[in-house]
């Protein structure tokens, strides 16, 4: 557990505050991202039970919807047993609130894992700060059944 949170918090001070997009709310305009992230539980096995995910997507006002490709544990990654049955699909939904300079969003998801039959969703919240392209965020969210904090980082485009 203390490893957890000393990882925890050594990579929310260098990378990010979560994974929440930052919407133009200035304007109605269609907005692309694109999204890194890596979700933390709490376990003793941080390559068990941690994830990792690229996003993209779009915006438009206050509203996202993105898609999102990962791998749902980091445990084997890259070895000769990797297979694509390690590897999922989500396709999100959010709505986002400026709230000075934080950005604040609520998500929902729905995504399954390659060649299986098992499917999940998720749903969250979470907060972001942008500086010019890129947002720094962070994100609690129940992915899977488990309870995750995801820091993040995003270009805006």
């Amino acid at each position: 557990m203390k490893n957890i949170l000393t990882l925890f918090t050594l990579l929310a001070t260098i990378t990010a505050f979560g994974q929440t997009k930052s919407c133009d709310t200035t304007r109605n305009k269609i907005n692309g991202y694109l999204s890194y992230g890596l979700s933390l539980t709490n376990s003793n096995s941080f390559k068990k039970t941690s994830y990792t995910g690229l996003e993209g997507g779009i915006t438009y006002g206050q509203i996202g919807l993105g898609g999102i490709f990962g791998r749902g544990s980091l445990m084997g990654l890259a070895s000769k047993s990797d297979n694509i049955s390690n590897y999922f699909y989500e396709v999100k939904t959010f709505a986002s609130q400026p709230m000075g300079k934080l950005t604040s969003t609520v998500l929902f998801g729905w995504g399954g894992y390659y060649n299986t039959t098992h499917n999940f969703i998720e749903y969250g919240f979470g907060l972001s700060y942008t500086i010019k392209k890129l947002s720094y965020g962070i994100t609690y969210s129940n992915w899977d059944g488990g309870n995750y904090i995801t820091p993040s980082i995003t270009y805006n485009f």
